[in-house]
Parts: C-alpha cells; structure tokens; sequence
C-alpha cells in the first residue's frame, strides 16, 4: 500500500478538523484516504489495507468498467441500438447534476461522484443518459424510454439520499 501512495494511486488527505474517523473514496483513477492530521498511515497498514480492499470490490469505476456497462444497459434495455459515441467519468460536474449528455455528438458525461454508488444505481443513470441519445428534453416520452430500468424510481430517491449526505457533509 505505501508504493501504491508513492506512485499517486492513493492520496493521503490529512485534515486538522478530522478528529477520530478515517475514509476512503474514489476520484477518477485514485483512491483518496482522508485521515485526521495525527492519523499514522504506517502503524494502521493492516486495516487501510481492507478497507481498501472493500472499496475495490465494490468499485465500477475504470474507463473500461463504464463503457462495458454502457454497452450493456444499451442491449439490456434498448436492444443495443442506443449508444454512445463516448462515456467517461469526469470531475467536473456541479453538485445537483449526475451526468450529462450531449446529443449532438453522443458524448456521456458521468460524473466521478457516482463512482462509489451501488451498481444498480449507476445503471439506472447510463440508462437515463442513453435515453438522452434518442430524446433530448425531459418529456413524457423521454421518461417512458429512461424508466426502462425496473429500479430507476428507488434509485431517485437513492440520490437524493446521497445529494442531501453530500451537502451536510460540506456543511452546508
């Protein structure tokens, strides 16, 4: 794990209002362990190391990882006809926005955010940007083709469960 923090894989993000708890999550391509400012990541290798581990396992966030389930929300729900010209993960989308779509050139954006999310929820938001691929605006028509996936109402509410999380935690 040391190597992995020397070659920027994790970062170590030490806070000196973080008193006791430590966290872990992931940005785009590196795994960020938020530590209070006296935390010794050395003398606690051995737990970093499976809380790592449990992050990983539950991870669907490489580049790969998103155009397969792209591909795969595309056959699942829309007989592979919907499909992007490109899907990543970027870091630059506000706080009340999830993905975007754009329907000129089919380019999905998702925002890095979700990276930490059940699976089932990121489905239901590749479900409803591939949507966008077809229909453009939120109308009843687009919702019918985006509620394809059998979970998307729970997911709403999923979201803004972790939106309304997010924004405590900024102290909002």
């Amino acid at each position: 794990m040391l190597r992995a923090i020397a070659r920027g894989e994790i970062r170590v993000r030490r806070s000196a209002r973080r008193k006791k708890t430590i966290s872990v999550s992931k940005e785009v391509d590196t795994f960020v362990l938020s530590t209070p400012a006296r935390y010794s990541v050395e003398n606690n290798i051995r737990s970093l190391t499976q809380l790592l581990n449990r992050l990983a396992a539950r991870d669907h966030s490489s580049a790969s990882d998103l155009v397969g389930l792209a591909d795969e929300m595309s056959q699942r729900y829309f007989g592979g006809r919907l499909r992007p010209q490109s899907i990543r993960w970027v870091t630059n989308q506000n706080v009340s926005r999830w993905a975007s779509t754009t329907t000129s050139t089919g380019d999905i954006r998702i925002s890095h955010r979700l990276q930490s999310v059940p699976r089932w929820v990121l489905e239901t938001v590749v479900v409803h940007e591939l949507a966008h691929l077809q229909i453009g605006p939120h109308s009843a028509e687009f919702h019918a083709l985006a509620d394809r996936h059998p979970r998307q109402s729970e997911a709403k509410l999923y979201l803004d469960g972790f939106s309304a999380g997010e924004h405590f935690s900024r102290g909002s």
